[in-house]
C-alpha cells in the first residue's frame, strides 16, 4: 500500500461486512491512483464496492477544496465541474471502481466474491444492479474494449455472462458489435464461445453469421484463425455448412497460407465427408509441394489419413514417380512419404503398398544417408515382411 499522509486513509481492502449495504455509498475518502490504466477515467484505488454504489454520489465530491490526497501528489481533489451532474459523476467513479477490480491481479477474486455476495439479494434488486453493471461496461466502446483485451478483464466479462437475461444481453450487443476486434485478442476471442453459450438461439445465430461473414480474414491472422478454429466447434445449422463451404472452396491458397494452413488442417480432422472432399478436390495437383513445405506437409497427412481424401493424394502420388522418390530425400517430404507408406499398411492396402515399395527400391542407396534413412528403416523394419506375407500378385519381385 503506497503511504498516506493519513487525511484520506486507506479503506481496509478484506472487510467484506458491509458489503452490500455499503452499496450505497462510494466511500468518500476514495484515494486517486497515480497508476492510471484508463486515459479517459480518473481511477480511484479502492477497497471494495457494493450493491448501494449505485444509489448515492461519490462523497469526494463534496469534500472540501483545500483537502488533499498523498496518492494525487497533495494536490487538492478536482472541483466537480458545474455542467456535470452528480448522477454522471457518480456512474463515472463506480465505473472506475469496477475496473479497478476485474483487471487488477490482485483484485480478481475480490470481484467474483463481490458477484457472490450479490447474489443473495432479491432477484428483482439482483437484476437491477447486474443491468446497471452491464451499462456502465458496455455503454462505452473503448471501456468494453479495454476490458476484453486485459488478461483480468476478459475473466471478469466471462464470469458475467449467465448471471442474468438482461445483463447477457448487453454483453451480446457490445460482443456483436466489436466481434472482428474481439476474434482477434489474445484474451478477448473466448468471449465469443461465452457469448454463443449464453443466448438465444436468435442471437447464436447473429455470431454464426458474423463468424462465416469474416472466415477468410480471420483464416489468415495468427490470433484469428485459433479463434475460427475454436468457435467454429460451437456453431451448428447452416452457417457450419456455410464455412465448410468457404474454407474448402479457397483450400488452395489457405493450405499455403502460414496461417490459413492450420484451418484447413483443422477442418481435414473433423471428417466431414462433403468438405472434405471438396478440400481434396481443391488441393488436387499441390500435393508434391505442400509435401516439402513445412506447415503444408501436415495438410498431406491429414489428408492422408481422411477416407475421404486418401484416394486423391495418393493418386497424384502414384502418377509422378519422380517426385515420389524425390519427397523421401526432403526435408520434410520423407515424413509424408512414411505417413502415406503406414497408412497403406493400416489400410491394408497390400498391392498398392507394394508398388510403392518398389518405386524407391532402385533409389535405396541414396536413402541410406541424409533424411532418407528413416523412409528406409521403416520399410526395411516395417513394411517389407508385411508385403510379403502373401503371394506376389502384382507383378514385382521380393
Amino acid at each position: 500500500m503506497a503511504d498516506d499522509n493519513g487525511i484520506n486513509p486507506m479503506p481496509n481492502d478484506r472487510d467484506y461486512d458491509n458489503l452490500l449495504t455499503a452499496f450505497a455509498n462510494l466511500n468518500g475518502n476514495s484515494n486517486i491512483n497515480t497508476n492510471n490504466n484508463y486515459p479517459n477515467l480518473n481511477v480511484y484505488n479502492v477497497s471494495h464496492i457494493s450493491t448501494a454504489s449505485f444509489n448515492a454520489s461519490p462523497a469526494w465530491m463534496t469534500q472540501p477544496s483545500g483537502a488533499s490526497s498523498s496518492r494525487y501528489s497533495g494536490q487538492p481533489f478536482p472541483p466537480t465541474p458545474s455542467f456535470v451532474s452528480p448522477g454522471v459523476e457518480k456512474d463515472h467513479n463506480l465505473l472506475s471502481r469496477l475496473l479497478d477490480m476485474m483487471t487488477c491481479a490482485g483484485r480478481f477474486t475480490e470481484f467474483q466474491k463481490f458477484l457472490q455476495d450479490l447474489d443473495t439479494n432479491p432477484t428483482a434488486e439482483r437484476e437491477s444492479h447486474l443491468f446497471k453493471i452491464g451499462s456502465l461496461l458496455t455503454t462505452n466502446k473503448r471501456t468494453f474494449l479495454h476490458l476484453a483485451t486485459n488478461q483480468y478483464g476478459s475473466q471478469s466479462l466471462h464470469i458475467l455472462f449467465r448471471r442474468s437475461p438482461s445483463l447477457d444481453h448487453l454483453l451480446f450487443r457490445a460482443v456483436s458489435i466489436n466481434f472482428f476486434l474481439l476474434m482477434t485478442g489474445k484474451y478477448a476471442r473466448g468471449l465469443i464461445i461465452s457469448a454463443i453459450r449464453a443466448v438465444d438461439k436468435t442471437k447464436k445465430e447473429v455470431l454464426y453469421k458474423l463468424t462465416y461473414e469474416y472466415t477468410l480474414q480471420l483464416a489468415r491472422l495468427e490470433t484469428g484463425c485459433l479463434a475460427l478454429n475454436n468457435v467454429f466447434q460451437e456453431i451448428r445449422g447452416k452457417y457450419r455448412d456455410l464455412i465448410f463451404e468457404c474454407v474448402a472452396k479457397n483450400a488452395e491458397w489457405l493450405a499455403f497460407d502460414p496461417y490459413g494452413t492450420h484451418v484447413v488442417q483443422n477442418f481435414l480432422t473433423l471428417q466431414n465427408p462433403v468438405a472434405t472432399t471438396a478440400i481434396a478436390e481443391r488441393l488436387r495437383g499441390n500435393f508434391f509441394s505442400l509435401a516439402m513445405e513445412r506447415q503444408g506437409s501436415y495438410v498431406v497427412e491429414k489428408c492422408l489419413k481422411s477416407d475421404f481424401a486418401r484416394g486423391k493424394v495418393l493418386e497424384e502420388f502414384r502418377g509422378n514417380d519422380k517426385e515420389w522418390v524425390r519427397m523421401t530425400t526432403d526435408k520434410f517430404g520423407n515424413f509424408v512419404v512414411q505417413c502415406a507408406l503406414r497408412v497403406m499398411k493400416e489400410k491394408e492396402m497390400r498391392p498398392m503398398l507394394r508398388e510403392f515399395v518398389e518405386k524407391l527400391r532402385p533409389h535405396f542407396w541414396r536413402m541410406e544417408i541424409g533424411h532418407g534413412r528413416n523412409t528406409l528403416r521403416l520399410i526395411q523394419e516395417e513394411i517389407v515382411g508385411w508385403i510379403n506375407q502373401l503371394p506376389d500378385t502384382s507383378g514385382y519381385m521380393n
